[in-house]
């Protein structure tokens, strides 16, 4: 019997794989309750592996994207297309989130007080910095440092000026250029090996975090999660309204074809563990061309957070509405730039989202003692977002390779 469930397993595909072992692993957490802790390790060992890649993968495979673009027109216009699409995308989800919250008054008839806390150190420490200090962090002192600490924006602006660099002296750098696409094939094979222990993390996380904080963790602040859900939901509704729009495709290729890459987000919480799926299904059944997907879809990863401004829109609406302060245009403005700040400088950062929240309730008077309160339901919040944010990233690149007409519409629209 087991010898027939196990050789049923590993014939499932990757997805089915996936599916279950979340099932799984909430099944246990339900079951053994707090023991269920034990096999947290399973899902630090698998996302460790991946965070392990992660730098030489988003380094290497930048410069591959870049130095593929010969032509230095080429990448300027597809690099501003990217940004202008990414920052206005970005600001759009600011807005559904901040409407979605203004609408359905997640924090209106709310009981629980904000927490109390004489220790600033259980606070992110961000509510000091200010906006020009957050870009001028973008550019790292020391190149190597940013690797080993994973600034990953810091990591992303030296690969486009070491890969802008190489196809300056394209030349005189060839085997340069030859050894960094070499690289990133290595760094894509690792990735390859390591996502077959994906089930496995998928497993052990989930049952850590259902043990652990059980059901009632998702009702303490059921409305709040329900609100950004619901945002999500719509979010996720107007990147096929974008690809029908703007692509002129039928937008239901798309949404089946993502189902794989969008499951690894929302189980994992992390799109760095999807980046080597998410390009597969862009290269060999949405059509997107090589160059392109494996320039935008690292680039995106990092400054397309379209789930992360939902969020930070969603919180500061509902903290207000909690402690009773009435927005304001003004306050509506500024939270539409803080969000869509906040959500690319909290890329890549774990709990980034988390961390940029206590700036974002800082920007309008909130006190920022509420991102204790929404630390209870990250976890939860962190799996949909993150599944927004690399629907998000396929669909830009999708709309940028369509724009660019070398999208192959043949494979698209395959089953």
């Amino acid at each position: 019997m087991f010898t027939y469930f196990f050789k049923t397993v590993r014939n499932l595909k990757s997805w089915q794989k996936i599916s279950f072992a979340m099932l799984a692993g909430v099944g246990a957490g339900l079951y053994f309750g707090e023991s269920a802790t034990v096999l947290k390790p399973l899902g630090d060992i698998f996302l460790n592996l991946i965070k392990m890649v992660t730098i030489p993968l988003i380094f290497f495979t930048l410069i591959y994207g870049i130095t593929n673009i010969e032509n230095t027109q080429d990448l300027k216009r597809i690099g501003s297309k990217a940004v202008a699409t990414f920052l206005g995308t970005g600001m759009f989800a600011v807005v559904i989130g901040l409407v979605t919250a203004t609408y359905l008054r997640p924090g209106f008839g709310t009981k629980m007080l904000m927490p109390k806390t004489s220790a600033q150190s259980d606070l992110p420490d961000v509510a000091s910095q200010s906006i020009v200090d957050l870009i001028v962090g973008i550019i790292p002192k020391n190149a190597i440092a940013a690797m080993a600490e994973g600034h990953i924006l810091q990591v992303i602006l030296f690969a486009f000026f070491v890969g802008a660099s190489l196809n300056i002296m394209r030349e005189e750098c060839s085997g340069i250029i030859t050894l960094s696409r070499q690289t990133a094939q290595l760094a894509f094979k690792m990735i390859a090996i390591i996502m077959h222990f994906a089930p496995i993390g998928v497993f052990g996380y989930m049952a850590y975090v259902v043990g652990d904080h059980g059901l009632h963790v998702v009702f303490m602040l059921s409305k709040l999660v329900f609100t950004i859900f619901v945002a999500c939901f719509v979010q996720y509704l107007m990147f096929g309204v974008l690809i029908w729009g703007w692509a002129r495709l039928s937008p239901l290729p798309f949404y089946r074809k993502m189902i794989e890459p969008q499951l690894i987000a929302f189980s994992t919480s992390s799109s760095k563990a999807t980046l080597i799926p998410l390009m597969e299904v862009a290269e060999k059944k949405l059509g997107i061309t090589k160059q392109n997907s494996r320039f935008l879809i690292p680039l995106a990863s990092a400054l397309n957070m379209d789930g992360g401004a939902i969020y930070q829109g969603a919180c500061a609406v509902f903290f207000a509405q909690m402690v009773g302060l009435d927005l304001s245009l003004a306050h509506y403005g500024t939270l539409i730039f803080m969000c869509t700040l906040a959500s690319v400088g909290g890329a890549g950062i774990p709990g980034g989202v988390l961390l940029f929240l206590g700036m974002v309730l800082h920007s309008v008077g909130l006190p920022i003692e509420g991102v204790l309160l929404v630390a209870s339901v990250d976890r939860l919040l962190d799996m949909g977002t993150t599944m927004i944010n690399v629907t998000g990233d396929a669909c830009v690149t999708l709309l940028i390779d369509r724009s660019e007409g070398t999208l192959d519409e043949e494979t698209y629209l395959a089953s």
